[in-house]
């Protein structure tokens, strides 16, 4: 088993990547050389999500993903940072496109600040995709058509895409401790 145990829960947000990039540093710099991170989250944000993948898969040990709930959005990114990645018999896996928030309740949006926001989202649209695809091999066309058709996958039908290597009910070691990050909002 791992050197670390987290699960998380909830949104990708401030509220949550930061509080496991600050577990996992610690334990690393404390001699970790694997994590194993449960998830089951609904996605949320982009710039989170891509963050904690970067991070992950730059500190250089062993880690291991596991859904044990639901896997969606920008959270299959995060799941994708596992050099081994199992999930629960009873999970699934949401693979959709972008989208923008205007804040306001003024509809009226001007064309620079909406071409603006196209630019950015075709932006984050093929940084999803592209890793997505580079971890899973599923072509990267095939990725950004399941994006646009918002395709959910059991784990059975995440095995021959690639997202799972292995469906495993089992998650933790209970001799161990397991470091808990949860947020509901």
């Amino acid at each position: 088993m791992a050197d670390l145990q987290i699960y998380l829960a909830g949104p990708v947000s401030n509220l949550t990547i930061p509080p496991l990039m600050q577990a996992v540093t610690e334990r690393v710099s404390k001699g970790a050389r694997s994590l194993l991170l449960a998830i089951s989250s609904p996605g949320g944000n982009i710039y989170w999500g891509v963050t904690a993948y970067n991070f992950l898969r730059g500190l250089g040990i062993e880690i291991i993903t596991h859904n044990f709930g639901q896997v969606d959005s920008i959270s299959g990114v995060i799941f994708c940072a596992g050099d081994r990645r199992l999930s629960v018999t009873q999970a699934r896996f949401l693979i959709h496109g972008v989208s923008q928030m205007f804040p306001g309740t003024d509809v009226n949006v001007p064309e620079r600040a909406l071409s603006s926001a196209l630019t950015g989202l075709a932006q984050n649209r093929d940084t999803i995709a592209s890793i997505l695809a580079s971890r899973t091999g599923t072509p990267l066309e095939t990725v950004k058509q399941n994006m646009l058709d918002e395709v959910i996958l059991t784990a059975a039908e995440a095995i021959p895409y690639g997202l799972v290597h292995e469906i495993k009910d089992e998650i933790f070691d209970p001799a161990q401790e397991i470091v808990q990050i949860i947020s509901s909002i």
